[in-house]
């Protein structure tokens, strides 16, 4: 116990020195990701792979906001501030992408706070995550505008679950957060910004860490990208950031934004690979350096 002790006395005190030198906002961002990161990979390694955590650089997030919105105003006439324009991230992690949204002056404080309210969402599955999104997100909020108010877009959710038929997600477990992802559910959804899960392959009952089941969004994986894919082996077509890209295809229907990271090699992939020629037949994607 000494020798844990010792060790978690000193990670204490580099963590506390961290902060005090961390000044703006961005930096505060890098330390929250960057900590929580370490943890859960050190903690929970397994789970870590199976979900396929991955937190994201703060240029990155801030490339992709910037990018959505000028996407907005190219295409749709608006911007991330429209009435009306709700975001949603399905994979929030720690919140850094609605933290830098609120952060950025892409939305002004007057419509912020409608925002805030009313038109900003977010799912995450693991609840240390959740709560640290939450605060986070609250806190910025707060930075912005002066007023502290309780994030009510905050869903503690599996996202693939969520449109599953037959999901139970209106029994009386957890019933406030139930009611969330109901009122969620009934919003049309314009933008949807985020760094899916990265997990692929371990799907057999013999695997050590198995991926699970998703049978419905894998019925319109395989209606559409696997339909029209013409590789011979579509397996790597059920993998989470496949799933994520039908599911928020879906999501927005057929009209809005779906704005994703990629990790370094899936962009020149997206264009040339044989197995993902059925998701470049269904989806118009356009590939950046920094995601989709």
């Amino acid at each position: 116990m000494d020798s844990e002790t010792e060790g978690l006395t000193a990670f204490y005190e580099n963590v506390r020195e961290r902060i005090r030198l961390a000044k703006s906002d961005k930096s505060k961002q890098d330390i929250i990701r960057n900590l929580y990161e370490t943890f859960f990979h050190s903690a929970f390694p397994r789970m870590a792979e199976r979900l396929g955590i991955v937190y994201t650089p703060i240029q990155v997030v801030d490339f992709i906001l910037k990018s959505t919105d000028a996407a907005l105003r190219k295409h749709f006439g608006q911007n991330l501030a429209s009435h009306g324009v709700r975001i949603l991230d399905p994979f929030a992690g720690t919140g850094t992408f609605l933290v830098r949204l609120i952060q950025s002056g892409l939305i002004e404080a007057e419509a912020l706070r409608h925002k805030f309210g009313h038109e900003l969402y977010a799912n995450e599955l693991v609840l240390l995550a959740y709560y640290i999104a939450s605060v986070n997100i609250e806190t910025a909020y707060q930075a912005v505008t002066g007023e502290y108010r309780p994030f009510g877009g905050m869903v503690l959710t599996d996202t693939f679950q969520m449109t599953e038929k037959g999901d139970l997600v209106g029994q009386a477990v957890l019933p406030e957060n139930n009611a969330r992802a109901e009122r969620q559910l009934a919003q049309p959804i314009q933008v949807i910004i985020g760094n899916p899960p990265y997990s692929t392959g371990q799907r057999s009952e013999n695997d050590s860490n198995k991926n699970l089941a998703y049978s419905t969004l894998d019925g319109r994986i395989h209606d559409t990208y696997a339909t029209k894919s013409v590789a011979t082996n579509k397996n790597s077509l059920y993998d989470s950031y496949i799933r994520a890209i039908r599911w928020a295809s879906d999501r927005i229907e057929n009209r809005g934004i779906v704005a994703f990271v990629t990790n370094g090699s899936l962009g020149p992939i997206y264009l040339a690979s044989l197995y993902r020629s059925g998701v470049r037949k269904t989806q118009a994607l356009q590939v950046s350096p920094w995601g989709v």
